[in-house]
């Protein structure tokens, strides 16, 4: 399906605009939500550009331009995710979808994935610092081999997490490392590599078989790295995310839009496409309802 929707398809007339996905957004229950966001921003020295509510992120969307976000949320405890994975199946409605949670020191089963992906989720979120588990680790491999065979992706976070300790549990070097284990697995990599990981990043990530989203990093990283990075690695292969609330989704979707040594393809590709295929929105009329429709 072409973003651009300025025909009728099916009889049906879709919005005059190219759609955009944020694939990188965090939100929280309504009760925890005040003191989670202010508690990320104090230690880590960063601000908050939405309240990281449902609600909050409704508004930021809809002032920046984007269609879908996806909600990524981590589970630092294994008893945590039940609890979590009842609520990222019940904030799912139109414009916003969400990544399962789980836990590697509790893996779910095959049979928990499948359902999973009858439900509509397409792949988890894992966090290796606040989860405590090294991404390279051979005890972890099994459970990505089994999110590979049920066909479905993990975003890692990647590299350092302002204000937590070191070390860091998910660099570049560690993540090549996992897709040369487990090439089968489709791995998205947070923040461009990660922060303040550039160097390693251009040796051990950049041209792999690897997704890699921009979040938290699109206006921070060194220009020529970007520019690097971006044109180096493939267009099929980057994909739009904020980190909201922690950086603003308007802000940064016109930084890149307006990047220029981006063709306009490669914007469709980062914005829109490359999202959709991963989300299994290939052919979906309205990206914007598709959490509500599954």
């Amino acid at each position: 399906m072409s973003p651009k929707l300025l025909e009728k398809k099916n009889g049906m007339a879709y919005r005059n605009h190219t759609v955009r996905i944020d694939f990188h957004t965090h939100i929280y229950p309504d009760r925890v939500a005040s003191q989670t966001v202010s508690t990320v921003c104090r230690r880590a020295g960063i601000d908050a550009y939405a309240d990281g509510t449902l609600d909050g992120l409704k508004r930021s969307m809809a002032a920046a331009g984007i269609d879908l976000s996806v909600v990524a949320a981590v589970a630092t405890k294994p008893e945590q995710v039940a609890s979590i994975q009842r609520w990222l199946t019940a904030i799912r409605q139109p414009g916003i979808t969400a990544l399962a949670a789980m836990h590697p020191a509790d893996p779910l089963s095959s049979g928990q994935m499948k359902m999973l992906k009858r439900e509509g989720f397409r792949g988890f979120k894992l966090h290796p610092d606040y989860q405590d588990f090294f991404v390279d680790d051979p005890r972890v491999y099994p459970l990505y081999e089994r999110a590979a065979a049920e066909g479905m992706f993990i975003l890692f976070h990647a590299g350092l997490d302002r204000g937590l300790l070191h070390p860091v549990h998910a660099t570049p070097k560690r993540l090549a490392a996992v897709h040369e284990a487990v090439p089968e697995l489709c791995m998205v990599v947070a923040h461009l590599g990660g922060e303040e990981a550039h160097e390693e990043t251009a040796e051990h990530l950049l041209g792999r078989n690897i997704y890699l989203d921009t979040s938290f990093v699109l206006r921070k990283i060194p220009g020529t790295f970007l520019e690097r990075f971006l044109k180096e690695h493939p267009a099929e292969r980057l994909i739009f995310a904020s980190d909201s609330p922690y950086t603003d989704q308007g802000e940064e979707l016109q930084f890149l839009l307006q990047l220029p040594f981006l063709t306009e393809s490669d914007k469709e590709k980062i914005c829109f496409s490359n999202a959709a295929r991963l989300l299994g929105l290939e052919g979906v009329e309205d990206v914007s309802t598709v959490a509500a429709e599954r």
